[in-house]
């Protein structure tokens, strides 16, 4: 949906567009998960939001 949102403004975006790869940080990550983070693409992509982010934000996981 993103993706053919940007394509029809003709908005440039990567055909493989991944939020971890672009703001993730793999050291961060691999501590995340030391830590007990899943390594489900969902629940890295949540933190990486979060870690991001400059005020709380809320997010729901579905493995709670």
């Amino acid at each position: 949906m993103f993706w053919l949102r940007t394509q029809n403004k003709a908005i440039p975006c990567s055909d493989d567009f991944n939020l971890t790869k672009t703001l993730g940080e793999p050291i961060k990550i691999q501590a995340w998960n030391i830590a007990g983070l899943p390594r489900d693409s969902y629940s890295i992509d949540n933190a990486v939001i979060v870690a991001n982010s400059h005020r709380w934000c809320v997010s729901y996981s579905g493995q709670l």
